[in-house]
């Protein structure tokens, strides 16, 4: 019996594959750009998020669902469906972001990146894959199993958020969940294209921001041969000046020692050998009294993406990269007198569910199911997401969760983004197949 509704409800979101492309077309055009990015002008910026909410909160209603929609600040709501179930099967909630980053230069676009570009296979915009198709794809396949009249056991929760491009979980995923939006089980629709289309990706790591800072003793250029024999001859001694880029450089490359440790220190089964890195992203450095090249620096800032596993506290991390600068530190007569600053202006939290929870397994065989016939049959790839995503906040609610979207990862934030329609159309069915198999039928 449930097959038979399965196939129902797989034959009805073929037949509402255009009306699909069209809805994703509608969400691309609106510039849900996330308001607080940087370098965006909040007010002509923000609004976007609520329009994407209202667009999806049309058709969750028209999937049966009582939707609200509610947000922290004017114009940057999120939208929750609930389909309430019969009783006595397991809740599921489908999970998206509505905001999106900034386009760039629209010029290096081949089409406009708002304007929801189909050529026949794919659809182009900014984010056609980061990740309004596959907010769309959960709407469609909610319609789906209303309108082949499949009635679920257990409550499905539709939830569209804010926020998640700039990590403010308060104002989304965190929010809705305060709310008393919680489930059972949950599937975000992150594009989990990474190495094979529709992977179920249970785990993401943790991410911390950390901001070195190293201050030396400016001096005219021309004084580093002094500088540098003065290192060498008399270390101790007050130095006529102290290139503040020198010492950071030098605790970078200590770093770079610890990242390769790392791949083998530091690991995880969910994870690829060498995945938790230690990232030097920005390098700001120069003279506070002029940037320029005739003055040694006596200011460096060095910002770094920090990946680690999500098995691992967030403490012994910190620690063991402290320990590494400050070793480093030690080592060079300047920095030991004047150590370095280090600052964790960012940290989300990393999350997992394990690849053998009853949830995750439910989720790969539904969408081998769904997808069986399609360009995109066989099992997934079961692999952790490479960065942060909103599945942390419901492990650490307790709800088991995992990433499964449309789009190839290297797509998101790039000029060009575009998504493969068929892809979305096997999403939607992988989510209608998921929400059956967990939730159960009437």
């Amino acid at each position: 019996m449930i097959a038979t509704k399965v196939d129902l409800v797989l034959g009805r979101i073929d037949a509402l594959r255009e009306e699909l492309v069209t809805t994703l077309q509608e969400a691309i055009a609106i510039q849900s750009v996330n308001p607080t990015y940087p370098d965006q002008d909040y007010e002509e910026t923000v609004g976007g998020e609520t329009e994407v909410a209202q667009l999806l909160g049309r058709h969750y209603r028209q999937a049966g669902a009582d939707v609200e929609l509610f947000g922290e600040a004017p114009g940057r709501d999120n939208v929750v469906g609930v389909v309430g179930g019969t009783g006595g099967g397991r809740s599921l909630i489908l999970n998206g972001h509505l905001d999106v980053v900034p386009a760039g230069d629209a010029a290096a676009w081949t089409h406009d990146p708002f304007a929801g570009h189909v050529d026949g296979t794919h659809v182009w915009g900014r984010g056609s894959v980061d990740m309004k198709s596959g907010l769309v794809a959960q709407a469609f396949a909610a319609r789906a199993l209303h309108e082949s009249g499949v009635r679920l056991r257990g409550d499905l929760i539709l939830q569209g958020v804010a926020g998640e491009e700039n990590l403010e979980h308060h104002l989304g995923t965190s929010l809705v969940l305060g709310n008393g939006y919680t489930a059972h089980g949950a599937i975000i629709a992150e594009p989990t294209g990474a190495v094979g289309p529709l992977s179920v990706m249970p785990a993401t790591p943790g991410v911390l921001v950390m901001r070195i800072t190293v201050t030396g003793k400016t001096g005219h250029a021309s004084a580093r041969s002094l500088m540098r024999a003065q290192l060498r001859g008399s270390p101790d001694a007050e130095p006529i000046a102290a290139s503040a880029l020198d010492g950071a450089l030098l605790l970078h490359d200590a770093l770079r020692r610890l990242e390769e440790e790392w791949e083998v220190t530091l690991t995880d089964p969910l994870f690829e050998p060498g995945q938790f890195t230690i990232g030097l992203d920005v390098i700001d450095g120069g003279a506070r009294a002029a940037r320029n090249v005739a003055f040694i620096p006596d200011e460096t800032t060095l910002d770094y993406a920090i990946f680690y596993p999500p098995s691992v506290e967030v403490a012994t991390v910190q620690a063991e990269i402290t320990a590494t600068i400050a070793t480093a530190a030690g080592a060079d007569p300047w920095l030991r007198r004047n150590p370095p600053a280090v600052d964790w202006p960012m940290h989300y939290p990393g999350g997992r569910t394990d690849r053998d929870d009853p949830f995750c397994q439910v989720v790969v065989d539904a969408r081998t199911e769904a997808t069986a016939g399609t360009a995109y049959a066989g099992e997934p790839d079961v692999r952790p997401f490479p960065s942060a995503t909103d599945l942390t906040w419901f492990t650490a609610a307790g709800i088991p969760a995992v990433g499964l979207g449309p789009g190839a990862l290297a797509m998101a934030h790039a000029v060009d983004e575009r998504c493969a329609i068929e892809e979305i159309v096997c999403a939607a069915k992988s989510y209608a197949t998921a929400a059956i198999r967990w939730c159960g039928v009437a």
